[in-house]
């Protein structure tokens, strides 16, 4: 416990941010995973909106500095190249 009001309030303010940084990382981790499942089936447009999801929530995040924004640059990369690979696949 907090001995003083000061402690009490940086504990209440590290508690919300443990929240929103739990959710935040839930979400990011939702959607990266919605891409490599829709890459897994045949259909490419699921996995192309699912993509554009993606990369617009890894932007958001690195906006906000949650996450860097090298970090997010390649994650996308990965998930474009994740994208990719089908097509390459049935071209050769």
């Amino acid at each position: 416990m907090p001995n003083n009001r000061n402690a009490a309030k940086a504990m209440r303010q590290s508690e919300k941010r443990r929240l929103r940084n739990r959710a935040a990382r839930t979400s990011l981790r939702t959607v990266i995973r919605k891409v490599s499942e829709a890459t897994a089936t045949t259909d490419g447009a699921a996995a192309e909106a699912a993509f554009r999801a993606a990369v617009k929530k890894l932007d958001q995040a690195a906006s906000k500095k949650f996450i860097h924004k090298n970090k997010a640059a390649r994650l996308k990369s990965r998930l474009s190249a994740l994208l990719k690979k089908p097509q390459a696949a049935a071209k050769n």
